[in-house]
């Protein structure tokens, strides 16, 4: 027993000097090509990915035995599950890095990936009823870290702005390390998408007093706004100030004809509010020579996009794309990403953002085993 145990101990220090030597190969490798020359993950595109994916499972026809035994060792499996997950948490807390596409990281992702598929494989030498459940919940993991790794280089995001009643086809490619738009790879996708109509919701725009001298609202150090809506009264200081019309045009700014009042109920000033826009100047309503009431820009409450989607089928996909609430079209996520700020509401385009990633599927069947996995593990666990 004490000889099994002793065995045990070199066998885990062995793996951990495996683990501890590919990752000073990492590092070594990042050190010689230089800080910025990381893993271009564009290497494993397709069809460069599947091959990989095919030598990989290559490893589930292995004879049982020495070798196969050790790359499907638990020690191994439960140093590397540590090390990558201090990397996913750096990767987590420490902004703008590029751990995930560092030398030391794909290598060692690259022997989670041998370590899960050797275990899978010595699993399956030895099938039975009683493995099911190990076998669904790690067939499941592997084929989310297949898509999540080898499959990711398949992945790529555009920008594609659209005008009312205009097609558009062409997208500009961004960067999936760190999504910066890359405006020289304008490329012809395979689909194009027509924009229909563009709508936005806004909050009501608000008042204030302000110092037109320095901009600051009243009272000094506590700012109250209220909302411009009709025959809404607010007490700002001395002055009760009211709504009395308010007024919000196609093109024109915001308007709210204000009426002052001192706390006798005096009338100190009325006249026309307005944050104003493109098409028209602000207006302020003077109350005393460094005061005025001034109206804030509405904010968007919501805004959206109706579409029509072409895909070289010849099939067309009619549809609202939302904030938070893409269009999904084959292989493709179509998001609402931006639009004019300038014209606000009367913006006459939309920009979208258009997600290509062919694993996505892959990732749904990999939750969907996990999922299974654990309900027939729980499911075994409760009958015993």
């Amino acid at each position: 027993m004490a000889n099994k145990s002793e065995r045990k101990r070199k066998i885990a220090i062995e793996e951990g000097a495996i683990v501890l030597g590919v990752l000073i190969a990492g590092f070594a490798l990042q050190f010689f090509t230089g800080e910025s020359t990381s893993f271009n993950s564009a290497f494993l595109a397709f069809p460069v990915n599947v091959v990989f994916i095919v030598l990989l499972l290559l490893i589930l026809f292995m004879k049982r035995g020495t070798v196969l035994s050790r790359m499907a060792s638990g020690s191994l499996s439960v140093i590397l599950l540590g090390v990558i997950t201090l990397a996913t948490l750096w990767m987590g807390l420490v902004p703008e890095n590029n751990v995930k596409i560092s030398w030391p990281f794909v290598l060692l992702y690259l022997l989670l990936l041998i370590n899960l598929t050797a275990v899978i494989s010595v699993r399956i030498k030895s099938l039975s009823v009683r493995s099911i459940p190990f076998l669904l919940n790690h067939v499941g993991l592997l084929v989310i870290l297949l898509a999540a790794g080898p499959g990711s280089a398949d992945k790529a995001r555009y920008f594609m702005r659209v005008g009312e009643g205009n097609t558009e086809w062409r997208g500009e490619l961004l960067n999936i390390v760190d999504s910066s738009p890359n405006k020289d790879e304008l490329k012809e996708l395979p689909l194009a998408v027509e924009l229909i109509d563009f709508k936005m919701e806004e909050y009501p725009p608000k008042l204030a007093v302000i110092n037109v001298n320095t901009g600051e609202s009243m009272p000094k150090g506590k700012g109250v706004f209220f909302e411009a809506v009709p025959y809404t009264q607010e007490k700002i200081e001395e002055w009760i100030l009211t709504v009395d019309t308010f007024s919000y045009k196609p093109r024109y700014a915001p308007s709210a004809f204000v009426s002052a009042k001192d706390l006798m109920g005096n009338s100190v000033a009325q006249g026309w509010v307005s944050c104003g826009n493109y098409f028209q100047h602000f207006k302020l309503l003077s109350l005393t020579d460094s005061l005025s009431v001034a109206m804030t820009f509405p904010e968007p409450q919501s805004f959206k996009s109706q579409v029509k989607v072409y895909t070289p089928d010849e099939k067309v996909r009619e549809g609202e794309i939302r904030v938070n609430h893409p269009l999904r079209v084959g292989s493709w996520m179509i998001y609402q990403h931006s639009y004019d700020t300038q014209r606000g509401r009367d913006s006459e385009w939309s920009i979208f953002e258009l997600i290509y990633d062919p694993w996505v599927i892959p990732s749904y069947i990999g939750f969907i085993l996990l999922m299974f996995g654990s309900i027939t593990l729980f499911w075994k666990g409760g009958k015993r």
